[in-house]
């Protein structure tokens, strides 16, 4: 057993005071002495200061309790005693000659280290900023802990809790608090902040400081003009969302003052993240909505205008609040409506559970679009449909794919079919085993299985790779590859001026930059535009064709790629070849209610391409879904997570993986799946003893 001497003991315990020496200003000293107070367990307090000439800190365990009341039998008694201690610790800072000197005075403590910053009331002081947005929340209606979530979402570090926000609210009520001298100096800033913002701008010709600035001056009602909140934008965006209003109302979905729209006021003068948002309110006929009665927000949700209010019988408008279940739709035509999506794809809408008030559904609601990343609905379980789009009238034509594709599953079902299976035959029960042959049975491993010794995997689902699995690897190898190759330079030059091209460009330039910063073998600069299109494209070529050489995995020439082989399939020059067993096997899997994916490095577009234009005929009516890079790369377990949660597989090991490749299956295991290996002619040798089941045809499964 170790002993420590007890001056030992005490020096470890010991706080240090701050180093001593010179600063620029004030403000650099104080922030000084405070950051170091902090790694030591003590806090600091301003005692004393004259502005321009000292000021003095002290700990803020100084001094000693003063009651403030006389005693008496109805008096409150202080329940908690008080943490002053009469500490002596302090320090001083004087300016002299345009330079601030710290000195210590006392360096000692007479108490313990805080264990917990949250023990300083200084830790727990709201800044300027933060009491005008508990102002804002408050007049809004939100609840002490609906605003100390939203604090907390702007600064992780506060460690302020409900009390210190009643407290506030308490103080602005009995006008002791009024927020007027704080707009002041508020405002001062802001002038500062803008003057600053503009040089900036200057100096980095508009690059990301105008946006670093300016952000201060848009985070209330204060930053925000009168001018602007009642400009040209906003109130024909006031208009259109009335307008909105009375054109759902007949169709249903506004009935009985629910439901709400809300539609950013697109002004190109302004950046998005700081433009302002006009909302319809809660609790009123939407039938008769104007645009005078709109709510107009700012970016960060503070209320910047309210609608007129009107005499009884109206009632006030209000603001809304604004383990996720879901949805799964497929093979509808009306899924090419929504974003993302296409004919043969699966449209997976989140479900959550409702709640009291609207605003308790904020964390689910983020949880859902966490989890779902592409969905663009969310479903409120007895209460509605939240539903959002790039634009508004994006958003209009989602809603109204959504309401069709909606009442079209409740058909289906009360029909007794699948909605969410391509055939949309009839319901069956999920209890027992999907994919299974009734009469097959497992037998013992003998070189490769025959088709006398099915696997019998108990997956809902199963998701495929495409080279050395449905397709022959020399297909990729000796025909799409080299087909890219040969073609990348006619193709960028017949489709340079399109946005696609352009697109696909910006992406390569990207990847090339990057590329010639980590020293990439065959990687060459890109020359600017204005040299020509020809010297361009040649450059991009070189780049591209060296990227094809070396298989690389990435998402600009895998886009690329599928763009070129697109333009083969669509003029027959390219025909995809599968093997002899897959159509058998999807037909087989179809049959029996088995949903199939597809994970491959080609595009989404190139996938289904292969399959529509196959060497059988188009299979993609086979086929639910599929998957590229844009999720993650396949030798990566959190890939596999994030499709197991678009498709809205609750357990992993309810989806079965084929793959040629071992790294893949090691990924896939990883996420919990269910994993077989192709064995294929041209794929390449397995590590030994590499523990995974293998099969030489998809018939075996």
């Amino acid at each position: 057993m170790e002993v420590k001497d007890q001056n030992e003991h005490n020096l470890e315990k010991k706080m240090l005071p701050p180093t001593t020496g010179t600063f620029q200003s004030r403000e650099e000293l104080l922030k000084h002495v405070r950051d170091f107070a902090l790694t030591q367990g003590y806090m600091v307090s301003i005692r004393d200061s004259a502005k321009d000439r000292y000021v003095t800190v002290a700990c803020d365990r100084g001094g000693v309790y003063r009651k403030r009341l006389k005693n008496g039998e109805n008096m409150r008694q202080r329940k908690n005693a008080s943490r002053l201690t009469n500490c002596p610790f302090e320090v001083v800072g004087k300016k002299d000659d345009d330079v601030w000197t710290l000195t210590v005075k006392n360096g000692e403590h007479n108490h313990e280290p805080s264990k917990d910053t949250s023990d300083h009331p200084s830790c727990r002081r709201f800044t300027e900023e933060e009491v005008l947005i508990i102002r804002d929340m408050s007049a809004a209606g939100k609840r002490p802990r609906q605003i100390l979530k939203a604090l907390r979402q702007r600064n992780p570090n506060l460690v302020s809790d409900s009390r210190n926000v009643y407290n506030v609210k308490a103080k602005i009520r009995r006008g002791s608090l009024s927020g007027e001298d704080i707009q002041v100096s508020l405002e001062g800033k802001k002038a500062e902040a803008s003057c600053s913002s503009s040089m900036e701008t200057m100096n980095t010709n508009g690059v990301a400081a105008t946006v670093t600035q300016t952000q201060p001056m848009v985070h209330n009602s204060f930053a925000m003009s009168q001018a602007y909140v009642e400009s040209k934008e906003v109130t024909e965006t006031k208009a259109l969302v009335a307008e909105l209003c009375q054109h759902f109302y007949p169709l249903g979905w506004l009935s009985g003052t629910g439901g709400s729209i809300t539609i950013r006021v697109h002004d190109g003068s302004i950046p998005r993240q700081h433009q302002l948002i006009v909302m319809s309110p809660s609790g009123v006929q939407k039938e008769r909505m104007v645009a005078d009665g709109m709510y107009v927000l700012s970016s960060d949700g503070f209320i910047m205008s309210t609608p007129s209010l009107k005499l009884y019988p109206y009632q006030p408008p209000k603001c809304t609040d604004c383990a996720p279940l879901f949805m799964k739709i497929t093979h509808m035509e009306m899924i090419k409506g929504i974003q993302g999506h296409g004919y043969h794809d699966e449209l997976v809408v989140p479900i959550i559970e409702n709640t009291a008030h609207e605003g308790e559904l904020t964390e689910s609601l983020t949880e859902a679009m966490r989890a779902y990343p592409k969905t663009t609905a969310i479903l409120v379980r007895n209460h509605g449909v939240y539903i959002w789009g790039d634009s508004w009238i994006s958003t209009k034509t989602q809603a109204e794919c959504y309401h069709y594709l909606f009442d079209a599953a409740i058909k289906l079902y009360q029909l007794g079919l699948d909605w969410s299976s391509p055939n949309h035959g009839p319901l069956r029960s999920i209890n027992g085993l999907w994919g299974c042959s009734g009469n097959s049975s497992r037998g013992p491993k003998v070189g490769t299985f025959g088709l006398d010794y099915m696997i019998e995997p108990s997956q809902r689902c199963l998701l495929l790779t495409i080279e050395g699995t449905v397709t022959p690897m020399s297909f990729v190898t000796d025909i799409l590859f080299p087909y890219a190759h040969d073609n990348v330079q006619k193709h960028l030059a017949m489709t340079y001026d399109s946005e696609e091209t352009q697109h696909d460009i910006d992406l390569l330039r990207s990847q090339i930059q990057e590329d010639l910063e980590q020293g990439v073998a065959g990687a060459v600069p890109i020359p600017p535009d204005y040299v020509g299109k020809e010297l361009v494209i040649a450059s991009l070529a070189a780049n591209v064709e060296a990227m094809i050489s070396t298989d690389r995995k990435v998402t600009s020439l895998k886009q690329l790629e599928g763009h070129i082989w697109r333009a083969g399939f669509q003029s027959n020059e390219l025909v995809g070849v599968v093997f002899e067993d897959v159509p058998e096997a999807l037909e087989k899997w179809h049959a029996s209610g088995t949903k199939v994916y597809i994970f491959a490095n080609g595009s989404r577009e190139v996938q289904q391409l292969l399959f529509a234009n196959s060497n059988y005929g188009d299979l993609r009516k086979y086929l639910c879904g599929f998957f590229d890079t844009t999720v993650g790369n396949k030798q990566v377990a959190r890939s596999y997570f994030e499709i197991l949660q678009t498709v809205g597989v609750d357990r992993p090991a309810d989806m079965l993986f084929v793959t040629d490749s071992f790294q893949e299956a090691v990924a896939a295991r990883a996420a919990g799946l269910e994993v077989i290996i192709s064995i294929r002619p041209g794929n390449g040798p397995l590590p030994q003893n590499h523990g995974f089941r293998t099969i030489a045809s998809l018939l075996e499964i």
